[in-house]
């Protein structure tokens, strides 16, 4: 009998593990993970729209996001009907959100299809497939079955280090908790890194709520309004119940553009580091154990915002962390967009 492979907690710690890579940053990490609403309720035209601000490397509400390719799987939409609805939300269309409406079943060959794409174009970072239920057919739904089912595209979105986001649909059953309302077995839930329930208390009025919750990603409820006009979710605010206090990481980021103001770059240890920026912000309070984890963690952010890129450096005497401010030639410093700051020197 094989015998179990255990590791110490002081080797665990010193593993030089990747923190999730964040495809919009705070709410949609690497990882699969779950949209569910109730039918007609406008969670396809908040998916095209998702896709199509990634493939742009536009914000999503008040997040930045990393400019990748997406690919949206319309299961039960056609040509036209995609035709329609992008024209409705954008009027430029971006050669990095890819379309399809029609693939194998999950019973069949739908994971080597998809594995094939992922191989074929490997800069696509987010995938939406639309929906679950059309891709599982009339299949069982116990526990086992379904976790089993979902596991399978969880394997890839792993494996390729990238977002899957499965569309669901939601119980008519009254439940006090959103996630109680989700169709099905709760294997799906469980085998999801993240779930994103949209919900309205009046299915005639225009708002609703994006619960977001997950395996690394903060609980927050965030309001939407649905603009007919352009089809588009807006943003109108977070839930009561949510903490809207600066988070640490964006007290990070801020020091950190400080700390880069005038400068190329900057290399130092982590102890470094911590020191210099709690000469900026005193009630930034980092331990340098964690530095390393926290900066891998607001890449995206760093970049898309302030132009600023993250490499890390180890030779047999120390690990050095090395910021670079990404500058044109007249010394400005240049986002991932085409557009610079107003700093100049």
């Amino acid at each position: 009998m094989k015998e179990l492979d255990v590791i110490s907690g002081k080797s665990l710690l010193e593993l030089d593990i990747e923190p999730p890579r964040y495809i919009v940053s705070r709410i949609l990490p690497t990882g699969l993970h779950l949209l569910a609403g109730s039918p007609k309720i406008g969670k396809s035209w908040l998916a095209l729209w998702l896709c199509d601000r990634v493939s742009k490397g536009l914000p999503v509400w008040e997040f930045p996001c990393e400019k990748s390719g997406t690919f949206y799987l319309s299961l039960e939409d056609t040509i036209d009907r995609l035709h329609f609805r992008l024209a409705k939300i954008t009027d430029e269309g971006s050669e990095q959100i890819l379309f399809a409406t029609a693939s194998s079943g999950l019973a069949e060959n739908f994971c080597t299809q998809l594995e094939n794409f992922i191989k074929s174009n490997p800069d696509t970072a987010l995938i939406f497939i639309d929906t679950l239920q059309r891709l599982r057919g009339s299949g069982t739904s116990s526990y086992g079955a379904e976790y089993e089912e979902i596991g399978k595209i969880k394997a890839l979105a792993d494996k390729y280090k990238i977002a899957i986001v499965l569309v669901h649909h939601l119980r008519k059953s009254p439940a006090g908790d959103p996630l109680n309302k989700i169709s099905g077995s709760v294997g799906i839930a469980g085998a999801v890194d993240g779930i994103f329930i949209l919900e309205k208390e009046r299915r005639a009025e225009n708002r609703a709520v994006l619960y977001v919750t997950g395996r690394d990603i903060e609980d927050i409820q965030i309001n939407l309004e649905f603009d007919s006009e352009s089809s588009v979710w807006n943003f109108v605010g977070y839930g009561d119940d949510y903490n809207n206090s600066t988070p640490i990481t964006e007290r990070m980021t801020t020091a950190l553009a400080a700390l880069m103001s005038g400068r190329n770059s900057w290399k130092g240890t982590s102890q470094e580091l911590v020191t210099a920026l709690a000469e900026i912000d005193g009630e930034l309070d980092i331990k340098s154990n964690v530095v390393t984890k926290l900066l891998k963690e607001i890449t995206t952010l760093l970049a898309a915002e302030h132009g600023l890129t993250i490499e890390f450096e180890r030779t047999n005497s120390a690990r050095y962390i090395v910021i670079t401010a990404n500058r044109d030639s007249d010394n400005r410093i240049k986002l991932p967009t085409g557009e610079e700051t107003e700093e100049s020197l």
